[in-house]
């Protein structure tokens, strides 16, 4: 069968998340919710089995907290986005702000999803693709720049399961950082910049700051979260599992990024979806869309979908083969003729 492959940039999510001029406003709406007088942890209770000799109370965590996003929120101010920040924590050699940086932004992005519903264009994708035996196409790869979590929250409704973990299982869902337990044939989903959880590097175990998506924030919601937050803060071994395209991988045998290569290099048709090839990816999608030799055709899905092809311009120059093709209506994600 011949092999189709979706790429999904931030866009693709613009009905869940938000976009990058939204972000302070969203950052100070969750300061201002987690700050809020129906939502305060005991003062007088700490979290069991962390890491460390003093541990703090669960209130103290949680304004610990709450001082991490209002650093964001600050930052996200002085620059452009929050990748131009988090690029230049990583020149200035300061990964300890880079680290504080990913974990806030990650329960950032998980809270953010339960204010709204999971972009209905999700549902309507598995409902597209999955056959009556509850199959997937086995030509088909998707490779995500997003680090949310809307794919396992649409396909819950399909698998009746609402723990994230074991919608990633199902979903056959491989990342850049983090354990990779997913089978190697067939469907499945590349998360080029990692996801919103925490790895283990001792025990080699991976954890959500928090197992359920639930529809509100209630003060076990932010209980769990802020338990998972002082976990990672107090010990050496855990760490994000988000990762930004520029940096290196912890090679061990063929890397996350050579895989993913391997398997979409015989792609004849790619569909863009909402990614503006931004300049901070250049790097890893010459690479991987560079070594598409087969390709056909590429689809550009966005209301600037020019734009997109402009840019796609500059990651791959060999196009005279390849049939590009614009389209600006965004109600459904594109399914393409090859399918």
């Amino acid at each position: 069968m011949d092999k189709i492959t979706f790429l999904f940039g931030a866009g693709a999510s613009a009905n869940a998340l938000p976009i990058v001029s939204e972000i302070p406003d969203r950052l100070k709406f969750l300061i201002d919710k987690l700050d809020s007088s129906i939502l305060q942890l005991d003062e007088k209770t700490t979290f069991d089995g962390l890491d460390t000799l003093e541990p703090k109370s669960k209130k103290e965590y949680q304004l610990m907290l709450i001082g991490d996003l209002f650093w964001i929120l600050e930052e996200s101010k002085r620059h452009s986005s929050i990748d131009t920040f988090a690029k230049k924590l990583t020149i200035k050699h300061m990964y300890s702000e880079l680290e504080r940086l990913k974990i806030a932004l990650s329960i950032f992005f998980i809270f953010e999803q339960t204010q709204k519903l999971v972009d209905n264009r999700y549902d309507t994708f598995f409902a597209s693709i999955i056959d009556n035996s509850h199959t997937f196409p086995e030509n088909i790869r998707i490779l995500s720049w997003n680090y949310d979590y809307q794919f396992e929250l649409a396909y819950s409704e399909y698998s009746g399961k609402k723990n994230i973990s074991e919608n990633q299982t199902k979903l056959n869902i491989h990342q850049k950082k983090g354990m990779n337990l997913a089978y190697n044939h067939g469907f499945r989903i590349y998360k080029l910049n990692g996801t919103t959880e925490i790895f283990s590097q001792n025990y080699y175990r991976q954890y959500n700051f928090i197992d359920e998506i639930c529809s509100e924030i209630t003060l076990k919601t932010i209980e769990d979260i802020v338990r998972n937050y002082a976990a990672i803060i107090t010990s050496k071994n855990l760490q994000s599992t988000l990762s930004f395209a520029w940096e290196p991988e912890e090679k061990v045998g063929k890397s996350f990024l050579e895989s993913t290569i391997d398997d979409v290099k015989d792609t004849i048709a790619l569909v863009v979806i909402g990614y503006s090839f931004p300049f901070f990816n250049r790097e890893v999608d010459r690479r991987i869309i560079g070594a598409m030799n087969q390709l056909k055709r590429v689809y550009f899905q966005a209301p600037d979908a020019e734009v997109l092809k402009e840019r796609f311009l500059a990651i791959k120059d060999d196009t005279k083969n390849i049939e590009l093709v614009l389209k600006k209506d965004v109600g459904q994600f594109l399914l393409p003729n090859e399918l």
